[in-house]
């Protein structure tokens, strides 16, 4: 499994590839939004998106709503990191069209938990796509 890793922040993006990489996952990693927009246009095997919230260039909201808008990378699973507890600002996450979102700071296990999640709904999708074209195909 794929995953973008977009934080301004050297300490948890650090974490988070450290993290992700000891679970067996490959992870591209970046530091501002315009980075990575980029590698999402580039790289055609993203599957998940941990997306900071608030980053230089391009925030996790803008990225998100991008990738929701283009029906080539709209599969991608998104998970915006805040460090904001307001519900109100939880809710903007979730209008951005993002699938889940994180608070910092968060235990490694929940991240695990909310991975584990995002996992079997890629999963799910890739299967319902195959039956789609297999079904297309008879």
């Amino acid at each position: 499994m794929h995953v973008l890793i977009a934080d301004d922040d050297p300490v948890y993006r650090g974490l988070l590839e450290d993290l992700l990489g000891q679970w067996g996952y490959e992870v591209t990693s970046t530091c501002n939004g315009q980075q990575a927009w980029e590698a999402i246009q580039r790289e055609g095997t993203i599957e998940i998106a941990i997306l900071d919230w608030v980053m230089p260039e391009m925030d996790g909201y803008e990225i998100c709503h991008r990738i929701k808008q283009d029906s080539d990378k709209q599969h991608i699973y998104t998970i915006l990191v805040t460090g904001s507890r307001f519900k109100e600002e939880i809710i903007k996450v979730l209008v951005a069209g993002a699938d889940d979102y994180i608070i910092k700071p968060f235990e490694p296990l929940d991240l695990k938990i909310h991975l584990r999640s995002a996992m079997r709904i890629v999963n799910l999708e890739a299967e319902i796509d195959a039956l789609r074209e297999s079904a297309k195909a008879v």
